[in-house]
């Protein structure tokens, strides 16, 4: 007979081992690991302001201006793909996590139907999973097969804001692309200290 679990069941006792050492896991299907964490890698990126993790086999591509990178899907000719678009955005005065309520997720919300004009149904949430707070905002719109759904994650990160802005066809976003999104927002760390 093993004495391991009252050993482990000891050490908590004692306080020699804490519980809140172990991972954080999510109930949050929109931010949260993956159960396949091995079809993640870290993204090689030039900037030191922030790490995320991307699915491996999708293609990084250079982005312009206030788009830092997509990290596009890679299929065959003619095939709906998904892709997440990294944007950031200077801000006039700084923001923080304890910025992130109601009012700026609306903000946020009106944003994306100015830039995306064809959007419809458009949903917001200010949310907090695991201490991190972020914004959701949600829609459909016409694609290139169909409809698309698009999924903006926003974090206020000091003086930048972070839009990750994930796409796939609305027909697979929930079973097939949901998870791979949850876990690269949930992967997102910006680099400054108060961002988290």
């Amino acid at each position: 007979m093993t004495m391991w679990p009252s050993a482990i069941w000891l050490l908590l006792t004692l306080g020699f081992v804490e519980p809140s050492a172990q991972p954080q896991v999510s109930s949050d299907p929109w931010f949260r690991t993956s159960p396949r964490p091995r079809d993640f890698r870290q993204a090689p990126l030039p900037w030191k302001t922030f790490s995320v993790e991307v699915p491996n086999g999708w293609q990084l591509t250079p982005g312009y201006n206030s788009i830092l990178f997509t990290a596009a899907e890679k299929v065959g000719s003619n095939l709906p793909a998904a892709s997440i678009v990294f944007e950031h955005t200077a801000l006039p005065e700084p923001l923080g996590p304890n910025d992130v309520d109601a009012n700026l997720a609306g903000n946020e919300a009106d944003y994306a139907r100015g830039r995306d004009p064809g959007n419809q149904k458009v949903e917001q949430d200010a949310k907090e999973v695991n201490q991190r707070r972020f914004m959701l905002i949600q829609y459909s719109r016409n694609g290139f097969f169909g409809m698309d759904r698009v999924a903006v994650y926003v974090f206020p990160a000091g003086r930048v804001m972070y839009r990750l802005i994930c796409i796939a066809p609305e027909k697979e976003f929930v079973q097939k692309y949901q998870p791979i999104f949850a876990h690269v927002a949930w992967s997102f760390k910006p680099a400054i200290a108060d961002a988290k």
